[in-house]
């Protein structure tokens, strides 16, 4: 009778060392279903083919204006006379040639003689002045030569190009927004009927001088930049109807 019951304890003791190994807790065998539940890891085998391919559109920083006129003669205001430069974007006005940034290049230079060749006369609002007894004022004669700047915004609340200051910071053009371009030619004289009516004398020649102009991503960098028109040139005050239009 001993005997029996001793083997029956063997008995229980072992199958209470069969559950006991059967457990993951405490380091035994797993069996299938624990070895698929508790050793496979998630792993995301999806690749993501969707790419950006949406290109910023391009920005232009900064102004080029080169003198494509052919004066007559050798004047003291030679070639093409900027006065100023206005930016629109639709109903929103931009800024003016910005100050301090305007620079010349003069290696077209035509005449030896050039008294309207002061950078800074192109920066800020329209203000060229052609007068018959003193000299003239608030333009710059190209002389063949090119004039860079940048676009300046308003610091003084204005919002035409006649009374900006073009003190801001530099506003970066985009296809779409608008140019006008001021030089000075008829539209300056009395009984012009423009907005520039009066700035010039009446005995003014005052003549549209042609230039074209090359829009860079940066000040002084060619790479990217943009020429406009792509032939021929624009000719005298660009504006309204006949504004410059970024492409």
């Amino acid at each position: 009778m001993k005997e029996i019951k001793k083997m029956l304890a063997l008995m229980g003791v072992g199958a209470a060392m069969m559950l006991t190994g059967c457990d993951a807790s405490v380091g035994g065998l797993l069996d299938a279903d624990d070895a698929t539940s508790d050793t496979t890891q998630g792993t995301d085998t999806t690749i993501d083919t969707n790419t950006d391919t949406t290109t910023p559109p391009t920005e232009y920083k900064s102004i080029v204006i080169f003198d494509k006129s052919e004066d007559p003669v050798c004047t003291k205001s030679p070639g093409m006379d900027f006065d100023a430069i206005g930016a629109w974007r639709g109903n929103t006005f931009l800024g003016v040639g910005r100050v301090n940034s305007a620079n010349i290049a003069t290696s077209g230079s035509k005449c030896p003689d050039n008294d309207k060749n002061i950078p800074s006369s192109a920066e800020g609002p329209v203000n060229g002045k052609v007068f018959a007894d003193k000299p003239d004022t608030g333009y710059v004669s190209l002389n063949g030569g090119s004039l860079e700047l940048e676009i300046g915004a308003c610091t003084n609340g204005a919002s035409t190009a006649f009374d900006c200051d073009g003190k801001g910071a530099l506003v970066a053009l985009k296809s779409g927004d608008e140019l006008d371009i001021y030089e000075v030619d008829t539209t300056y004289k009395p009984n012009s009927g423009s907005d520039r009516e009066g700035f010039a004398y009446s005995g003014c020649a005052c003549y549209p001088d042609e230039f074209t102009v090359n829009l860079r991503t940066a000040k002084g960098v060619d790479f990217g930049s943009v020429f406009l028109p792509s032939t021929g040139f624009y000719k005298g005050t660009t504006g309204g109807a006949g504004a410059i239009v970024i492409p």
